[in-house]
């Protein structure tokens, strides 16, 4: 089935596409607020193999509607097909979305290369865009950091203490937050490893992709080590879990016995449900409650009936972002820093 979200005036330019293909289009028509119907309204469309977003029913700027895209996209496991019709090909905007692995664009003006797009768009690969150069963006430039100014750097006083990191759900950012956090420590003069505690199997996906240099049992890239077993190479000052959803009964201990527990949750309907259950599990641990993409119209609400000690993070996609949640982790170690 498709998803489509179209303004009155292009309720029709996706019928084609339903005869080809002989697929079900649900069409809702209107402007959309996209954050708000990502955090509130897509769950009841999780069924759908491609969602298809025509720009001019968006009520987001550019920069806003990627950033609801970026949230969609942890969330969910569907195509996105984005329809902006005579976007050109040096949009920053495009450019974005292509760096942000949407792929599926359609820029065309007239109605017969509209259709070829879009066909494109549907096909089994779906549509390959690169930039307006014609060449792709090599992985490691985009995952690049910017040159960095200089970074305080702290003295930490542990050896081989344990972070372990669990969701209340699935696709709440545990990984990201993890890795993260191992960055953060590693560029602020500490020594941090990423332990991989549940059967996700990301790690190995990340490996895959990013080549890293193995040493041991570690894998080394950007500055940190990532482990798939407890047999560490060396000591660090932190070792950081990944311990996945804290439903998985195979992954509590990890989470328990760690020396600084955080759980992790988002804010679609259903998942404060489940933040306030694994918070009611956790009643008797020490545990910090981390909020990822919680939008700020929901945060008084969350703060107020699900947990008043909450933290809320940035919304971040750079498996090695050190930047945008520093305070926070500067907050959360601070115990473990020399003063």
């Amino acid at each position: 089935m498709i998803l489509y979200l179209t303004s009155s005036s292009k309720v029709n330019l996706l019928d084609f596409i339903e005869i080809e293909l002989e697929m079900p289009i649900k069409k809702l028509i209107g402007s959309f607020s996209l954050n708000s119907f990502v955090v509130k309204d897509m769950r009841f469309y999780s069924h759908v193999r491609y969602l298809a977003i025509e720009r001019g029913a968006i009520k987001e700027t550019d920069g806003e509607m990627l950033q609801a895209l970026l949230s969609f996209q942890m969330m969910y496991e569907m195509r996105i097909i984005v329809i902006s019709e005579g976007l050109p090909e040096s949009s920053p905007f495009l450019q974005e979305l292509i760096q942000a692995d949407i792929q599926n664009v359609v820029i065309a003006e007239k109605i017969d290369i509209i259709q070829d797009e879009l066909r494109e768009c549907f096909s089994k690969t779906g549509m390959l865009r690169r930039n307006p150069m014609g060449e792709s963006t090599p992985l490691e430039v985009i995952f690049q950091s910017s040159p960095e100014e200089e970074v305080t750097q702290f003295r930490f006083k542990c050896t081989n203490l344990t972070i372990a990191i669990a969701g209340c759900d699935r696709r709440v950012g545990v990984t990201t937050t993890a890795f993260n956090l191992v960055s953060w420590i590693n560029a602020h003069g500490g020594t941090a490893c990423y332990l991989e505690a549940n059967t996700s199997n990301h790690l190995a996906h990340i490996i895959q992709l990013f080549k890293p240099e193995q040493s041991g049992n570690a894998y080394t890239f950007e500055g940190s080590d990532f482990y798939f077993t407890k047999e560490l190479n060396r000591d660090y000052n932190f070792i950081v879990i990944d311990c996945g959803v804290l439903r998985d009964k195979n992954i509590r201990s990890s989470f328990v016995n760690g020396d600084i527990r955080l759980l992790c949750s988002s804010a679609m309907p259903h998942e404060l449900v489940t933040f306030y259950r694994a918070l009611e599990f956790c009643k008797d641990l020490e545990v910090q409650a981390l909020g990822l993409f919680v939008p700020d119209i929901l945060r008084p609400y969350i703060t107020q009936s699900i947990s008043h000690n909450i933290i809320y993070c940035r919304s971040t996609h750079d498996l090695f972002d050190s930047k945008t949640n520093g305070e926070v982790f500067k907050k959360l170690l601070s115990r473990e820093i020399q003063s």
